[in-house]
């Protein structure tokens, strides 16, 4: 029988086990940081193995963008309704 091939969430997971010499080297605070990359990247692993990336690595940096691209909209937003609260409480005085 042939090779069975490995899922994105495999490729991901390799790819931890790769990188933990680099996790283990920083600074105990940043490691939070390096573990929510590979969360994120998780969480798109369904839409990656759309793509059938032959290379882990270009399934997990694009899921991980497109987490960062969704959580930087959502701080815009968050930050407009903010100004825009703001301002509408300065046209009452």
């Amino acid at each position: 029988m042939g090779r069975t091939a490995h899922t994105v969430r495999e490729g991901i997971d390799d790819l931890e086990r790769e990188w933990q010499p680099f996790r283990r080297s920083l600074r105990r605070r940043n490691q939070p940081a390096f573990d929510a990359l590979f969360e994120r990247a998780r969480s798109h692993a369904d839409a990656a193995s759309q793509q059938a990336p032959r290379d882990p690595w270009r399934a997990f940096v694009m899921a991980v963008l497109l987490s960062q691209e969704r959580e930087l909209r959502t701080l815009r937003d968050d930050g407009e309704a903010l100004r825009a609260g703001h301002e509408s409480d300065g046209d009452h005085d």
